[in-house]
């Protein structure tokens, strides 16, 4: 069957199972003491015609992945705990070289002291990997590997907030710390280990109703562990630090409208003398637009320096997104989503620039109180003034969620 011809199967199967009757999906938790536990298993079985994300002979393959999961969350009156825990398998039928098993561990805790002091801290690990022909192994460099790069991710975050949603001013101060680490490929990856410490605070004024201003300084100190070797004794590393100062509104419910608006001022500044300091506007913005219970459209912008996956000394990212979700009965809902990715390598010498545009269409349907299925269909188109590094791809994937 051409894979036109399965994608509109799949959809006309997933539309007419939308007459049927069924019950939404609601999960029934397990007691266990305090806790309230939640076993959740997810497959996907998803047609990738180009799984390498390459410009020329493309490798195309069945993949079918399975995320089993647990959840505990604990409300002891003042204090809230959760607890996650996850895998996911991925099975290529064209290229088992690329199957892969990943592992998250999160926990949590919030504590509310009282009614204007809260802490909550977060930690999570994950085992986890890099699609070949994703990240440092974009374009020709999917080939100089075997198998894909693998690492090990821990994080750490603690806020503390004073004063309440309600309050006339907030206050909320923030702390982090994360590491990477890849565990193969040694001689190609040590170079891209790293540890970051972030710190921030951030201001709520309300002026009305739901409605709040703000201003955030945002700090993360960049240490990359192994520097790459001197060059006649001359000093080189990619350690940085990144710094955003924002003001801005964010509010709730007000008319038909949520969001936040942060404009500012971000700056990069590398410890390498030979690597230019960077300077520039900064933004994050998200509005949910939602005329109807049933419907409602997102909008999102953003730009942010991101850490350079091979070429020049960062990347400066400026994205943009649109999202439609539609229910169009209490069991049927459809997801339009659109985005796309201007990515500039500064610093590089051949002054590479990308673009990716991302789109497509996901329907979901709750077949019973503890299954959902779901069609979804994804095309990526990446242009870049570097051939090697352009591509199409479409996924086509059905989905399957199912609980107690």
């Amino acid at each position: 069957m051409s894979k036109s011809v399965f994608a509109r199967s799949l959809l006309a199967v997933a539309v007419s199972a939308s007459a049927s009757g069924a019950m939404a999906l609601d999960p029934a938790p397990v007691k266990a003491g305090v806790f309230e536990i939640v076993p959740t298993l997810a497959l996907e079985q998803r047609y990738d015609d180009n799984i390498f994300s390459q410009p020329t002979d493309e490798q195309e393959s069945w993949v079918t992945v399975l995320t089993p999961s647990v959840e505990a969350t604990a409300d002891l009156d003042t204090v809230e705990l959760s607890a996650l825990y996850e895998h996911s398998s991925g099975l290529y039928e064209a290229s088992s070289d690329d199957n892969y098993s990943d592992n998250r561990v999160e926990a949590g805790v919030s504590w509310e002291l009282n009614h204007r002091n809260q802490f909550d801290l977060t930690a999570s690990y994950f085992d986890g990997h890099e699609d070949r022909g994703t990240g440092f192994t974009q374009g020709a460099a999917a080939g100089a590997i075997e198998e894909p790069d693998t690492y090990d991710e821990v994080a750490v975050d603690g806020k503390y907030t004073y004063g309440s949603e309600t309050s006339k001013g907030r206050l909320e101060l923030a702390v982090g710390s994360y590491e990477k680490q890849y565990t193969n490929h040694r001689d190609l990856t040590r170079g891209r280990d790293r540890d970051a410490l972030k710190a921030s605070g951030t201001f709520f004024w309300r002026v009305g109703g739901k409605t709040d201003l703000l201003a955030e300084v945002r700090q993360a100190d960049n240490d990359y562990v192994y520097d790459p070797a001197e060059v006649t004794g001359s000093y080189d590393t990619l350690d940085n630090t990144s710094t955003k100062y924002f003001v801005g509104v964010t509010w709730e419910a007000t008319g038909k409208t949520t969001g936040s608006v942060k404009v500012g001022q971000g700056k990069k500044n590398f410890d390498d003398a030979d690597r230019d300091d960077f300077s520039g506007a900064s933004w994050e913005v998200g509005v949910t637009w939602q005329p109807k219970e049933y419907s409602a459209l997102s909008v999102n912008t953003a730009r942010e320096d991101r850490e350079t996956d091979g070429a020049g000394n960062f990347i400066d990212a400026k994205t943009y997104g649109v999202n439609w979700q539609h229910g169009w009965t209490d069991r049927f809902t459809s997801t339009l989503f659109y985005s796309f990715d201007d990515s500039t390598y500064e610093g590089d010498a051949s002054g590479r620039e990308d673009e990716t545009t991302t789109y497509g269409l996901r329907v979901d349907y709750s077949m019973r109180r503890w299954l959902d299925l779901g069609l979804s269909i994804t095309e990526t188109n990446k242009d870049s003034n570097f051939g090697q590094f352009e591509y199409d791809r479409e996924q086509v994937a059905l989905h399957a969620t199912i609980s107690l």
